[in-house]
């Protein structure tokens, strides 16, 4: 029989502070026989189901809780104490549904009603008191604070309220931790629990799993504090805070039984647990019949308007228009039916209000996503924008009968405004009833030792460079261990520095835990009831709408609705676009464009796709090129196919589509379903289509099939089996014939895409191809304006630029605007754009340009901008930048007496404000004057360029070395790019400034890294292999420029080039290595030789600075050869410095 229970674990949802993941404690209940097991997180019941459920999966009873923040009553504060903004801590437990229900709103009260603060008052707690059990908390109670080792009246007013209110649901709480404080206070506890007659309980607040993780709990306490382990001013918790046995909790408490027998009474007393709940359906009328009607009148008359537009632009007689209407009116009625009898008319309605209201205040709203767009109602309901009849669109993928489950639209809205249509919700159906759904960050590998690292003052220096031992990869995430076990350096830097050791050792404990709470991208809730009464509500002081305390998986287990409301940042790139569009064209209109455009699909067909959505990418802008997309199902097709598996199946579709390759249709059946795609099953509603022509499935039943192959349902796929081979069979198919062609379908609906989705997605990218084809000039200042702050991106967009002969202007402080802008047929540069310059500053700026004309001078601009403009970043930013260049001062004076010029400003505003006092007075103020400084050489006043641009612009560093591109046979990347016989090349010898490094790690554990590279052409991208990458690691710096040697390749329809050997320019054209280059004979041993008198002497040689690299070094002297250990990199300044040394004679290379 049990003896105790744990009542007062703090889970890893104890942000930053709980180091228990719930699945650990349901294995430490199991392992010490405890039958039941308490959560009770400090202020938040973030994990209150999912510990319901999991704890209740491995047969042991959970008991759910909270440790709640009160704010303490003046009356339980000492005489003397005058500030009333103090707290105490209660444990809080539910007894009964009742129980958890008042739980869920008091923890919900708490951050709704105080707002970063989160807190409950006594009052609120004695208003939901029923169903609850209340212990006095731990050493974060009133009792420890009040008791101070003696009784006092306010420990008294505490238990004498408490014992009126809560009676036999209130207990003591008794900890022992080992401090004599902690005993000499417990004392005082005790006799006050005899005095009134209340039960003792002992608790233990375990934060950890054992004595063991004591060091890593207590790292992670300061990581979310930005404290220090070894700071001696901060709280700790003991190393008892760990989930003790029963057989150590009865040692600790021997002398107390009745305190540990109590444990398991509150169990008996706490038999309620929250269960996953069948969802609760919200409404848009409380009158079900009411929203039924709705309904059906507004998709009614939502059809009439759509047809009509379409008979409007179409050639068709009133004969076939009826034909048509017919064929609409019959699917209408068919989902209307559908729709009522799984009473989902409600939630049909509150997407649809909510789309119209979007579109009425000229936010955008995407043309569908996900399988939703097969639904002709919510076409007609304005929630899709595409005609699912049209495109072949299968209502069932959607919403099935014959599988009941929640429909679910996602929605793109313009990412500016998705926050005004949640506002618009949430006043709407009231803010007790519209909560975004929280999500969790969990610390990480490569985050984890980062956090770690700084709370264990190691240097920044030293933990990044363990850091970039572990390249991210997003497609292929890896464990910590996973990287120690596959990174040989990571455990020699253990081994050679016990911090690091230590670091390591901490960062395996706490990987995974949950470190911080923020809003999902998309989540959000619209409730029937109150939210709180289901699940507890959250606040982020950012936002006017609360969150729910449960992440997704729970929200929806706890019965809530689920609706996405996305943020697309293309149809925020459209309508920008639109509206630079209509300066020249007021009346274009997106929705009118034609999805036959020819000059749009000629686009298309060329490959050049950068900047528009879905086709941008290297290999598709490759596959676009072989496919010359001709009509609009292309490109549903080319959305659906470029994905891992199905890409397989392109080449087939290319080669069909040109007549070079034959269509199979599997079966002459299936002709009129696959023609379409050339016999090439690419779509999910082809599967079901394959099963309802051949085998008479209806749409429902083959939505069931396509399920279960794409799930691979073992139990489910045999019974389908034998139900479509019957079908066919019936259908005059022979046996064998429809097993195969059974098996056919279940390869294919391993990668099947859902047409829906891809339909939607295909008519966005036409869109953003068509605004590029037709208005260059207004889509890519829409597009960089949109990438602002993305570096990387805007130099994408400017090569692109480039090869368009589209030219940008560079900065400037008269002409240029906070956001990218046409001017006439060129693009003028953001101000905002700049790194180090914000867009509000350059919001004042244009204000006080628009106000009071150009800027003259130089002295002008800083006389007459605000602070915001004028600080030491921006003025630096804004002159390496160029921008004001046109005042005829040099950039390195303006950078240089940046922080004079900020000190002169505000001493001139301090002398305005005082000559303001005294209106008599009319004091001119004085100007600046700019010393003239001698000008930044070239390469460097190129290198400041790209720091605030993130590319060239003015000019490049290659241009002075261009001189010597033919004598060195040096090639441009463009030269490869646009000449597809040199795909295949190898010791291509290339030069290019190196923009960035990203070194990352196979599956196997081998270094690798992808370099950007620019040349006078482009910008370009390379892959170096281990070998190399260790060989020219520390000599790849970013921001210089190289001879590479490169060996191209085409591999998957992409030009693909690997880095095999690097040369500095400078060593090249000064040490007359021109040859043996463009002969790829320079050796990684290349030996240096140094012939010296007897003047010479090896000591200054040793003074100078030698990096590691590839040379080897001899010094001839007096008759004898002295070979100096290791290689090193010899440059041409190196090679300068040794020339001034004494005694040296001559310097060779040699191999």
């Amino acid at each position: 029989m049990a003896d105790f229970v744990h009542l007062t674990n703090k889970t890893e949802y104890s942000l930053s502070e709980g180091a228990l993941p719930i699945a650990r404690i349901a294995e430490l209940c199991q392992s010490f026989a405890m039958p039941a097991v308490g959560i009770s997180d400090n202020n938040n019941m973030f994990g209150a189901l999912e510990f319901s459920e999991q704890i209740a999966k491995v047969g042991v009873q959970p008991i759910l809780g909270c440790n709640i923040k009160i704010k303490t009553p003046k009356e339980y504060l000492h005489e003397n104490i005058e500030d009333n903004d103090l707290y105490f801590y209660l444990n809080i437990f539910s007894k009964n549904n009742e129980g958890y229900e008042n739980l869920l709103k008091c923890v919900s009260n708490a951050y709704t009603f105080n707002k970063g603060n989160a807190y409950v008052t006594v009052e609120d707690l004695i208003k939901f008191k029923d169903g609850l059990i209340i212990l006095s908390g731990g050493n974060n109670s009133i009792l420890t604070h009040s008791t101070g080792h003696m009784i006092t009246k306010q420990s008294q007013q505490f238990i004498s309220d408490f014992k009126k209110e809560f009676n036999d649901n209130f207990y003591i709480e008794i900890q022992r931790f080992g401090s004599v404080d902690y005993r000499l206070n417990e004392e005082a506890v005790l006799n006050l629990a005899y005095d009134h007659q209340i039960p003792l309980v002992a608790t233990n607040d375990a934060y950890f799993e054992g004595p063991e993780y004591f060091e890593a709990h207590d790292a992670l306490m300061c990581i979310e504090k930005k404290l220090f382990v070894s700071q001696a001013d901060r709280t700790r918790l003991s190393k008892e805070h760990y989930f003790k046995s029963q057989h150590e909790m009865l040692e600790l408490f021997h002398d107390l039984p009745e305190s540990l027998n109590n444990t398991i009474e509150i169990a008996q007393r706490c038999t309620h647990r929250p269960k996953i709940k069948t969802p609760i359906l919200p409404v848009y009328d409380d009158d079900q019949n009411k929203e039924k009607e709705l309904m059906q009148k507004l998709a009614k008359q939502g059809l009439d308007n759509r047809l009509n537009a379409k008979f409007s632009t179409e050639n068709i007689d009133i004969e076939q228009q009826n034909e048509i209407r017919k064929v609409y009116e019959e699917r209408l009625l068919k989902e209307l039916k559908i729709i009522i009898s799984m009473k989902y008319e409600g939630y049909f309605l509150i997407v649809s209000d909510f789309i119209l209201w979007a579109k009425k205040n000229d936010i955008p709203v995407g043309p569908g996503r996900g399988s939703g767009a097969g639904s002709l109602v919510a076409w007609c309901l304005n929630i899709t924008d595409l005609d699912p009849i049209k495109f072949g669109l299968i209502f069932e993928r959607f919403l099935n009968p014959e599988r009941v489950s929640l429909p679910d639209f996602d929605i793109d809205f313009c990412r500016d405004g998705r926050d005004k249509v949640l506002e618009y919700v949430h006043n709407k159906y009231g803010e007790n009833k519209v909560a975004q759904i929280i999500t969790f960050g969990k610390l990480q590998a490569r985050a984890v030792i980062r956090d770690v690292g700084r709370v264990l003052g190691i240097p920044y220096g030293q933990v990044d460079y363990l850091c970039k031992l572990m390249p991210f990869d997003p497609s292929r995430p890896m464990s910590l261990q996973k990287y120690i076990d596959e990174e040989p350096k990571l455990n020699e830097e253990a081994n050679r520095d016990p911090k690091v050791k230590k670091l390591l050792d901490i960062s395996l404990k706490l990987e995974g835990l949950k470190r911080h709470a923020s809003i999902h991208a998309a989540g959000v809730v619209i409730s029937k009831d109150q939210i709180s009464k289901d699940v507890p509500l959250y606040s982020d002081p950012e936002s006017n709408i609360f969150l729910t305390q449960f992440d997704m998986k729970w929200v929806e287990n706890a019965g809530l609705v689920k609706f996405d409301f996305l943020g697309l940042k293309t149809l925020t790139l459209i309508n920008e676009c639109i509206k630079l569009v209509r300066n020249n064209n007021p009346d274009f209109c997106i929705n009118k464009i034609k999805i036959n455009d020819i000059k749009t699909y000629e686009l298309l067909s060329t490959g050049e796709t950068t900047g528009i959505f879905q086709l941008e990418s290297a290999g598709m802008k490759d596959t676009l090129k072989q496919l010359k997309p001709d009509k609009f199902e292309d490109i549903i097709a080319i959305v659906a196919l470029y994905r891992p598996g199905p890409m397989a199946n392109i080449p087939s579709y290319i080669e069909r589509k040109h007549g070079r390759e034959k269509p199979d249709y599997i079966h002459p059946l299936l002709e009129g379903l696959l023609k379409e795609t050339y016999g090439v099953v690419i779509y999910q509603e082809q599967v079901m289509g394959v099963a309802r022509e051949l085998s008479g499935y209806s749409d429902g039943e083959a939505d069931l099939l396509r399920r279960a192959m794409g799930k691979k349902i073992q139990k489910e796929m045999k019974a389908q089996k034998q139900r479509f081979i019957n079908g066919c069979v019936n259908n005059k198919l022979k046996n064998n014939e429809a097993e195969n062609i059974f098996e056919l379908l279940s390869k294919f609906a391993d990668y099947g895409f859902n047409k829906s989705h891809a339909a939607a997605y295909a008519l966005i990218a036409f869109q953003t191809a068509f605004l590029k084809t037709h208005f260059p000039i207004e889509f890519f200042a829409a597009s960089m304006s949109l990438d602002i702050n993305n570096t990387d991106k805007i130099s994408i967009f400017q090569q692109e630029l480039v090869r368009m002969n589209i030219k940008l202007i560079p900065p400037s402080i008269n002409q240029s605007n906070p956001y990218f802008s046409r001017e006439g047929e060129k693009i003028s540069y953001a101000l905002g754009a700049i790194k180090n310059v914000g867009i509000e500053s350059m919001n004042d700026l244009i204000k006080e340009r628009k106000s009071n004309g150009i800027f003259r001078s130089f002295s002008e601009f800083i006389h007459r901008c605000n602070t915001s403009v004028i600080n030491k970043k921006t003025l630096e930013a804004l002159a390496c930048a160029g921008a004001f260049d046109e005042f005829s001062v040099n950039r390195s004076s303006v950078f240089n007496q940046a922080q004079d010029i900020v000190k002169f400003h505000k001493s001139q505003n301090n002398k305005s404000l005082s000559d303001q006092e005294d209106m008599f007075e009319n004091i001119e103020l004085s100007h600046f004057t700019l010393n003239e400084e001698e000008e930044w050489a070239y390469p460097f006043k190129l290198m400041k360029e790209y720091e605030m641009l993130g590319f060239y612009l003015t000019g490049h560093p290659l241009e002075t070395h261009k001189k010597n591109y033919p004598s060195l046979m040096l090639k441009e990347y463009i030269d490869i790019k646009d000449n597809e016989s040199a795909y295949s090349q190898k010791d291509v010898l290339l030069g290019g400034t190196l923009l960035s490094k990203k070194e990352k790690r196979s599956a196997r554990g081998n270094a690798y890294a992808f370099l950007n590279f620019s040349d006078l052409s482009s910008i370009y991208e390379l892959i170096v292999f281990e070998s190399n990458l260790r060989k020219y690691r520390d000599l790849l710096v970013e921001g210089e420029s190289f001879i590479i040697s490169v060996d191209f390749s085409f591999q998957n329809g992409t030009l693909r080039g690997e880095l095999k050997k690097v040369f500095r320019f400078g060593d090249v054209e000064n040490l007359n290595l021109k040859k043996t280059i463009v002969k790829n004979e320079v050796k990684t041993n290349t030996l240096i030789k140094i012939y010296a008198d007897g003047n010479f002497t090896k000591a200054e040689l040793l003074k100078l600075k030698w990096i590691k690299g590839m040379q080897k070094i001899e010094i001839i002297y007096d008759n004898q050869i002295l070979k100096i250990p290791g290689t090193f990199e010899i440059s041409a300044d190196m090679i300068k410095e040794i020339k001034t040394l004494k005694g040296v004679k001559k310097i060779d290379l040699s191999r």
